[in-house]
């Protein structure tokens, strides 16, 4: 997956050209065991 990751403060903020390869990147998170909470939000159409 071709993506951008900047870290803004507690944020991370995850750039794509796609809002599918941004969706295919949520997807991998929800399927990891992350000990964090994780919120998506601000998509863009």
């Amino acid at each position: 997956l071709k993506v951008q990751v900047a870290i803004q403060g507690d944020k991370l903020r995850v750039t794509g050209k796609k809002r599918d390869i941004l969706q295919e990147v949520i997807a991998l998170l929800k399927e990891e065991k992350v000990d964090l909470p994780l919120q998506f939000t601000n998509f863009r159409e």
